[in-house]
């Protein structure tokens, strides 16, 4: 059937191919949706040889400071009145976020990326509270260098745990960390459209 439809057969050399021709974009897009899942597989595939690690944390670090540069700008521009559209999913982190801002101040954009549910609402927050721009313009970067260093880091770290429990199959290492990929992708979207219950 694919000979008859004229595509090419999908083997281990045509996927790898394609991460290398596209996997730095589809990183950059994870980036800018909250990716730590994306970033993580990229660093393992930087282990298994078909991306590159130093290329990896360059891709991260520019999609996270983009999307937190344009979050952070959005909460100023519009004030508390972005709060009143936010989803309900990332409502629930709101008074969290709030919390770490005034008991942490600078620290908080250093942190938090590493705290599940406020990395997409406290640069809004950041923006509505009249954070300094000239600050965070220097900080959130930064932040994202950390960040992006350190999630990748483990990526590769994990990846070479799995190359050394898997005793070298490279083939099978790929078809897993494919795999893997998929299933953040499912589960991200699932978590978008299914938030967790308050059990109150």
């Amino acid at each position: 059937m694919l000979h008859w439809l004229h595509l090419q057969p999908v083997t281990l050399s045509v996927i790898k191919e394609f991460l290398r021709q596209y996997g730095y974009w589809i990183l950059f897009v994870g980036t800018l949706l909250e990716g730590e899942a994306v970033v993580i597989i990229a660093g393992a595939l930087a282990h298994a040889g078909v991306l590159d690690l130093p290329m990896v944390i360059a891709v991260s670090w520019l999609g996270s400071t983009i999307n937190d540069q344009v979050l952070y700008q959005v909460g100023s521009r519009y004030g508390e009145r972005i709060l009143d559209w936010l989803p309900n999913f990332l409502k629930r982190h709101v008074a969290q976020a709030e919390g770490l801002i005034r008991r942490f101040g600078d620290w908080v954009t250093l942190l938090f990326r590493f705290i599940y549910g406020t990395r997409t609402i406290t640069p809004i927050l950041l923006g509505v509270h009249h954070y300094p721009p000239r600050r965070y313009l220097i900080m959130n970067p930064l932040a994202a260098a950390v960040w992006a260093g350190a999630i990748a880091g483990i990526g590769y770290v994990l990846g070479a745990s799995l190359q050394s429990l898997l005793n070298g199959v490279r083939q099978v290492q790929i078809i897993l960390l494919l795999l893997l990929f998929v299933g953040a992708l499912l589960y991200w979207f699932w978590h978008r459209r299914n938030p967790p219950k308050n059990s109150s």
